[in-house]
């Protein structure tokens, strides 16, 4: 008699504009997120089984546009044999760490020798303030002696966990650091009564450590006097003599930028400092084919008022003459009546709108003044339950843009996928890049996470781009087709069908020999079920959460057409930052992901444990993750890590069993010798994650050397995400589905 698997509760943030990491939000392990769980069947990775909290004893393409050399980006591997003796290496903008196997993991947070912070006695803090509470509460996963996840804070080897913890602490407000986030918003792996407790009980270890390190550090320099009130009068005087030393062509395309009213609204000085960064971020995240980083200029040394030239981030294009607006299900699919900021009406039949890209970025000045009109007319477009999205752009002035609002706007979901040229079908978004196919099924390296920041498990995979670069793409199905009498029956289908299927979509040309959309849970047509008793014993089918003309297949047909999914990509941008797009059940572009698939705890915050890490389908608040800012926000530090759960359990013989498990296969050498071909296991991924996050790092180290104040050029807390949650309190701009 088979044994079923049920998979563990799992809730798992990819964090939207209030996700994510630095400080807010998702997993460590997040593109796909995972702890390398030793056994699959009893939960016994330290992931919560009663809501999010343990129980007592469980253990817990580079575009070469004017003239950029791609090889000078190329991601580039750990050393070799590495030591285990520390390597900042703070000079190449990013901390490399041992990871315990020889090789080393990066990090953004780094102290370089001429910041002189006294490492000795912060490490003698740590050992008795945190230290004791996360070898407790972490060194189930986070130890070399077990599982080895990045980051290693909670390591045998006190000195070695200090390197880490330093990477998620923010000394100077301890309650943003990202280990007491992680309690009390994430809701991950909580210990103690509640989360709030494990919050709680987080913070008082970190300010009891911060009480000795923050000394330690440097001051962070004002450039305008605390309390010193900075009209808007002066920023307008700062700005038009700023103007007349542009010539007529420049002025056109010259911005201005204004952190006056952060500074009157009395925020600190290192939080001024997260709005600069975050600025040129924002800036530069959104630079579809820019290529290089460029910093926004501070125009008279007071670190208030800073300009930025257009044509730096939007003046290069391949082929684009109009953008396409946002679109959301909701408005395609289920009616909303909405028109566009153009005044075209909203529905499936934008569908068939492309774009013609050219084979080569060229310099476009037009393009330029094309993104930012449509910046201008704000975040108008994305889903909503009724009438349509205020515009929401209060801090537009006619001669400067209020920094908040700025950042705010640029990762709206429906502005993103404008400016960003983001195209209907993930095919045409992968043939621009130039994703490599060569060797047909095999071209791709593909992952299976169990703990993922999905609402279930995850598959993803990474390609090649023929420019060098990287893309990755994943796979998160529906959850909530549970039989209640039998909740076993949920599943998630690639255990039990490890092979990917590429099929054909619904729409958009996609084949099964385009490579790019996996079969998942299909979503077939009412018409298509009715009276066909072969496909209704394959895909026992549910009722459609809409009720519309589809059934939800509760198990695996390898169907092709429209598919219980949502995908999410990611790719390096040519200046080294990352570009990120939602695609939906066909393969078509989204704004935002159901919170069936993934769900964003930090604008969910007063939903209990219990629903947040156990509820499968729908949760009562439907605000969604949404494309661009919940991206942003998640992969602070660029590609998250993940294991390779597939894999490393078929190699240790504790692959999931019972019907939803690998029992059809686990003996069948060729299946099992498939997998192996297609899945590396996480001794292989991890370094290849880890080259894929210098390639970021180092980007953000071009911005945070040029955009904070003061000798410590760290980041504690994610700049974007800081940045659009004050604008959004600050403006009162409501939660919406795709706000």
């Amino acid at each position: 008699m088979s044994t079923r698997w049920t998979p563990p509760p799992r809730v798992w943030c990819l964090l939207y504009l209030l996700t994510g990491a630095g400080t807010y939000g998702c997993g460590e392990e997040a593109a796909a997120s995972g702890t390398g769980a030793a056994d699959p069947h009893t939960g016994g990775t330290g992931k919560s089984t009663d809501g999010g909290v343990r129980a007592p004893g469980e253990t817990g393409p580079r575009a070469n546009a004017a003239g950029t050399d791609a090889s000078a980006r190329a991601p580039t591997s750990p050393k070799d044999g590495a030591s285990a003796v520390l390597e900042t290496g703070c000079e190449l903008g990013l901390n490399q760490l041992p990871d315990g196997k020889g090789g080393n993991n990066v990090e953004q947070v780094c102290y370089p020798a001429e910041l002189k912070f006294d490492k000795a006695k912060s490490l003698e803090a740590f050992k008795t303030t945190l230290y004791p509470l996360l070898r407790a509460e972490c060194a189930s996963c986070h130890s070399t002696e077990t599982s080895g996840q990045a980051p290693i804070h909670a390591d045998v080897d006190p000195q070695l966990a200090h390197e880490y913890a330093l990477t998620r602490v923010n000394f100077q407000k301890p309650v943003d650091s990202k280990f007491v986030v992680r309690m009390g918003i994430d809701r991950h792996n909580c210990f103690g009564k509640s989360c709030k407790d494990a919050n709680a009980q987080m913070l008082s270890a970190v300010e009891a450590w911060a009480a000795v390190a923050l000394p330690l550090l440097p001051a962070v320099p004002r450039t305008v006097a605390e309390g010193q009130t900075v009209s808007e009068a002066e920023v307008l005087q700062w700005i038009a003599a700023d103007r007349k030393g542009l010539s007529a062509a420049d002025s056109e395309f010259a911005q201005y930028v204004s952190l006056h009213e952060l500074h009157n609204a009395g925020v600190s000085a290192s939080e001024l400092n997260l709005a600069r960064a975050g600025l040129s971020k924002a800036l530069n995240s959104t630079a579809r084919w820019a290529p290089t980083i460029v910093n926004p200029v501070d125009i008279n040394a007071k670190g208030m008022v800073y300009r930025f030239d257009l044509r730096d981030y939007w003046g290069y294009n391949k082929g684009v003459t109009a953008l396409h607006f946002g679109g959301s299900d909701d408005d395609l699919f289920f009616g909303s009546n909405k028109t566009d900021v153009r005044g075209n009406k909203v529905d499936s039949s934008v569908l068939n709108q492309r774009y013609k890209f050219a084979a080569t970025v060229s310099v476009d000045p037009s393009f330029a003044r094309l993104v930012w009109t449509r910046v201008l007319f704000g975040n108008v477009e994305g889903a909503v339950s009724s009438g349509t999205i205020p515009a929401n752009i209060a801090g537009f002035k006619a001669d400067y843009v209020e920094a908040s609002q700025l950042i705010y706007t640029l990762t709206r979901p429906d502005v993103y996928n404008a400016i960003m040229a983001i195209p209907w079908y993930a095919t045409e978004l992968e043939d621009e890049l130039g994703v490599v196919r060569d060797k047909g099924l095999e071209s791709y390296q593909y992952v299976v996470t169990e703990q993922a920041i999905t609402v279930d498990a995850r598959l993803y995979y990474r390609a090649r781009t023929q420019t060098g670069g990287f893309y990755w793409k994943t796979f998160d199905i529906f959850t909530g087709q549970t039989d209640t009498a039998h909740p076993e029956k949920e599943r998630f289908p690639f255990w039990a069908h490890p092979i990917p299927k590429f099929i054909g979509g619904t729409g958009g040309g996609v084949t099964s020999k385009s490579l790019s959309f996996i079969a998942t849970l299909a979503q077939p047509l009412k018409t298509q079920i009715d009276g066909n008793a072969e496909l209704t014993r394959q895909c026992e089918p549910q009722s459609n959460f809409g009720g519309d003309a589809f059934y939800n297949c509760r198990y695996y047909t390898g169907q092709e057409g429209l598919q219980q999914s949502a995908e999410e990509s990611i790719w390096d941008l040519p200046n080294g930052l990352q570009g990120y797009a939602l695609f939906g059940g066909f393969n078509q572009r989204r704004v935002d992901a159901f919170v069936n698939i993934v769900r964003d705890p930090r604008i969910v915050r007063n939903v209990d444990d219990k629903s947040l890490t156990t509820t499968l389908g729908f949760i009562p608040t439907d605000l969604r993750l949404n494309q661009g800012g919940s991206c942003i926000g998640c992969h602070t530090d660029g590609l998250n890590r993940g294991n390779n759960d597939l894999r490393d359990w078929l190699d240790n013989d504790t692959l999931p069993s019972g019907e939803t498990g690998a029992d059809a296969w686990r003996n069948d050498e060729s299946i099992k010798k498939q997998v192996r071909a297609l899945y590396p296991a996480s001794d292989v991924m991890r370094p290849q994650q880890e080259a894929d996050r210098r390639v970021y790092l180092a980007a953000m180290a071009k911005i945070r050397n040029g955009m904070v104040l003061g000798p410590n050029k760290n980041l504690y807390v994610e700049p974007i995400v800081w940045s659009f949650e004050w604008a959004q309190r600050h403006y009162a701009y409501k939660a919406t589905r795709s706000n």
